[in-house]
Formats: C-alpha cells, sequence, structure tokens
C-alpha cells in the first residue's frame, strides 16, 4: 500500500468517526427537555415557569416570578419601573428582579404600560406667524405643549387602567409568597405610582421604595411631594446623582414636606454613584433590604 493509499484511508476513517460522533450527540441534544420560555420570544432566556402571561384588558402582558432562594421568606417585592420598559429591562430592573430572592423576597416583576409618543406636527403655510403679528405669545424657554389638557387626561386614563388591571391580577400571582408586600418603582413608574396612591386608586403596601420618582408635565410633578407626603406608607426615597433632572427638582421639597421625626415613615437616601454603574445596583439593593428590615423589626 502506497503512502498516498493510505493517507486516502485515514481520512475516510476520520469523517465517518466524526458523522457518528455528531449524529450521537445531536440526539442527545434534542433528547434534553427545553426549560426555556419559546410561548414568550420577548423571554425566552428565562425559565418558562418564571414567565407568566396575563389578560389586561383587550392585550396580553407577563409578569416575571422567581421565588425565594434561601431560609429566609418575608414576603414579595413587586417591581414596576418606568413606561415603555420591559418586566426584564437591563440594569437596575433585571438587578433587583433576580437579587431580592436571595434576601427573602420573591420577585414580581410587571409589564409597565407603554411609553407617550411624541406627536407628529405639520403646521400648514398659512398659520406660521408672520413678523410683527405677535402670535407667539411662549416665553423662550418654556416647552410647547405636545398634547391638549384633555388628551393628557385621556392619556394618563388609559395608562392607570393599565396598571391597575395589571395590579389587580397579582394577588392570585403572589399568593405562594405570604407575608410584607414591597412595591418598588422607579423614575415615571414612582410618579405614577405616588400619584395613584394619594388617589386610592392602588392598594397600599407595606413598604413602597421610590428611586427617582417624577412626572412627565410640570403640573404633575410639582404635585408629587405634597401627595407623597400624605401617604400613611413607610417610604424609602432614593435619588441618585444622575436621576432625570424632574426628580433632581422635587428632591428637596419630598425631604422637607415629609413627615419629621418619624423615621419609620419616610427615609431619603442620596446617592453619589449614577444608576448606569452595577456598583450602585448594589447599593440600592442593600438601602433596601436595609429599610426593610428597619420596618419589619418595628412592624412584624
Amino acid at each position: 500500500m502506497n503512502l498516498s493509499h493510505a493517507l486516502s484511508l485515514l481520512f475516510r476513517y476520520v469523517l465517518s468517526i466524526g458523522a457518528l460522533t455528531f449524529a450521537v450527540s445531536s440526539t442527545g441534544l434534542a433528547a434534553e427537555p427545553n426549560s426555556s420560555n419559546s410561548n414568550n420570544p420577548n423571554y425566552s432566556y428565562l425559565p418558562s415557569e418564571e414567565v407568566i402571561s396575563i389578560d389586561v384588558g383587550q392585550q396580553k402582558s407577563e409578569v416575571l416570578v422567581r421565588s425565594w432562594m434561601g431560609k429566609k421568606k418575608l414576603g414579595a417585592a413587586i417591581i414596576f419601573s418606568n413606561p415603555g420598559m420591559t418586566a426584564d429591562s437591563a440594569g437596575l430592573q433585571a438587578f433587583l428582579r433576580r437579587e431580592l430572592p436571595h434576601t427573602g423576597w420573591a420577585s414580581i416583576a410587571i409589564t409597565p404600560p407603554n411609553k407617550v409618543s411624541t406627536p407628529n406636527f405639520a403646521t400648514s403655510p398659512e398659520e406660521v406667524s408672520k413678523a410683527g403679528e405677535g402670535n407667539n405669545d411662549k416665553d423662550g424657554s418654556e416647552r410647547v405643549p405636545q398634547y391638549s389638557k384633555e388628551q393628557w387626561v385621556k392619556i394618563r386614563e388609559k395608562q392607570e387602567e393599565f396598571i391597575v388591571n395589571t395590579m389587580n391580577k397579582l394577588d392570585e400571582i403572589g399568593s405562594p409568597y405570604q407575608g410584607k408586600r414591597i412595591l418598588i418603582t422607579t423614575d415615571q413608574g414612582a410618579g405614577f405610582v405616588i400619584s395613584m396612591l394619594s388617589k386610592s386608586k392602588l392598594p397600599k403596601p407595606d413598604i413602597l421604595v421610590l428611586i427617582n420618582p417624577f412626572m412627565s408635565t410640570k403640573t404633575e410633578n410639582m404635585a408629587l411631594p405634597k401627595q407623597l407626603a400624605e401617604l400613611d406608607i413607610p417610604i424609602l426615597d432614593i435619588q441618585s446623582s444622575d436621576g432625570h433632572y424632574a426628580s433632581q427638582e422635587t428632591v428637596t421639597e419630598r425631604r422637607l414636606l415629609s413627615p419629621h421625626n418619624e423615621p419609620y415613615r419616610y427615609s431619603q437616601q442620596l446617592m453619589q454613584l449614577n444608576l448606569n454603574q452595577a456598583g450602585a445596583w448594589q447599593t440600592c439593593l442593600d438601602l433596601i433590604e436595609a429599610f426593610a428590615h428597619r420596618i419589619n423589626k418595628a412592624y412584624p
């Protein structure tokens, strides 16, 4: 047998062994159970038992649930983020959702309502103000309103209806996790919660955690400190250095109007870190865990 023929036989032998190995491994992979959530493509990377689909009005929505991990079983933390985000948006939202179960709080992350879209305006040539007519009575620094007052009322009603309908589904979802309820909200989601709690549109949680709360219109935003001060709930108010300018605008008044000398009613924590830093996420978790422990000890 010459060298060329020997190499040819060896090459064919290696190919046949490789094909056999691939066939066996493929069969093994196909036999393994698929734990990913194929019914919810947006969350296909999560185990199916973590994703619960609910009907909210005429549309489907998702609630993400993670059970306790460890000996402590204190209750459940409902996580509600900024409109337009998902229930597992990258960053603080996803971090808290995954880490809270290790501290004794099952996490229930809900999908917030859609973000308000910016309307497209077209101005006809005959409506453009001519020089000297004085039709533009807006101050140069004042924002041009995007929606009329009536339109805003309808938008808010729809968003609030979505939140109420979602929250109404959580009693059954959270029933396996007995104990206190923490409601953790961020950004405009936190503004919604303050406003809706003040109007008794939401059931009161045992503990309320606000992170950079604000509302998108000036009138709604400036009403938040007074609404917040009137809530009879233990409140942790976290403000990060990179919080939305509207949340920075009310941070001092939120503290000044809060109940004085009542540490179990209101605590404001100012963070020097930006929330785009992973270290800030851990700081938020530590603040939440410490405040919840203090409230649990005062009101077992």
